[in-house]
């Protein structure tokens, strides 16, 4: 069988709503292979049918080959679903290459990169997910999407901080006002600039300043348990920035040094069974193992 490793993904990163995207280690994995129907192993009841994520994007990798196999998919999934941290992105980066691999890797990454883009709608989560590393991607309209990868300085820290709550994307995206004073849509660009400015530089005062979202994080931390105190045990622990990943639940904080004992115990102790995570960049994105 062959086996392909999709990384999780916090997207936005504060002030890059919808554009930016760092790949996480922390993986979903599917072994794959030709069958004469389609078997998902492991795989909860409700998802186990037609609908399931990775086998809509598996079908849609398909038909633009113009070739369809049933599939055999055995799953080893530990991004957790509807916290913030790449799921659907990573089911749909799944499916799409497990159709290119089992058909001699007919499709190009940048036809996988565009495919998973129309099914996501948006961008943050599928390129760091596919090329890995720190991401800027952009919708240029509904069939074409760009997207690039930026350097990220080796020194930050990252904790995801994952509460037993399930917040969807739908209903985080209702709680944004319709519009935005032109003055904040200049300073939200700004930040956007400067906070993948100071992810290069290694540069903390720059990335605390450049954070300061105003676009999504003031409206959707209202629904976050405990946001606001978890975000002062983060700064007085490391100095660093606690943002939403994606539109929640789970929180990322980046920092120079990691997140002490002491502070993974305060906020596992608070209600909803906070997991503190440390993790890594996956550097390289969806690996294919043969």
């Amino acid at each position: 069988m062959i086996t392909i490793k999709t990384p999780a993904t916090s997207a936005n990163l504060g002030a890059g709503f919808d554009c930016l995207g760092i790949a996480l280690k922390l993986y979903n994995i599917f072994q794959i292979e030709k069958y004469d129907h389609n078997f998902l192993e492991n795989v909860d009841e409700e998802y186990n049918n037609d609908n399931n994520l990775f086998l809509r994007a598996y079908r849609l990798g398909c038909e633009t080959i113009g070739k369809y196999d049933p599939i055999h998919v055995i799953f080893d999934c530990h991004i957790p679903i509807s916290r913030g941290l790449g799921s659907s992105a990573s089911f749909i980066i799944g499916g799409l290459i497990a159709a290119s691999v089992l058909h001699n890797n007919i499709l190009s990454e940048a036809e996988i990169y565009r495919l998973a883009c129309s099914i996501e709608g948006h961008p943050d989560n599928i390129a760091p997910c596919l090329y890995g590393g720190l991401c800027a991607g952009m919708k240029i309209d509904e069939k074409h999407f760009s997207s690039h990868k930026l350097p990220i300085h080796k020194d930050w820290k990252y904790t995801a901080l994952v509460p037993d709550v399930e917040i969807s994307t739908e209903e985080t995206r209702a709680a944004l006002p319709d519009h935005y004073a032109r003055t904040e849509v200049a300073t939200a660009i700004s930040n956007a600039i400067l906070t993948s400015q100071a992810l290069q530089e290694s540069n903390l005062p720059l990335l605390l300043a450049a954070t300061h979202d105003i676009v999504h994080e003031p409206y959707r931390k209202k629904l976050i348990p405990n946001f606001e105190i978890i975000q002062q045990i983060v700064k007085e622990d490391t100095d660093g920035i606690l943002l939403i990943s994606g539109s929640g639940s789970t929180c990322l904080c980046i920092a120079k040094k990691e997140l002490s004992t002491a502070a993974r115990l305060k906020i596992a102790s608070l209600p909803n069974h906070w997991q503190c995570l440390q993790l890594d960049i996956a550097y390289h994105g969806t690996e294919i193992e043969r």
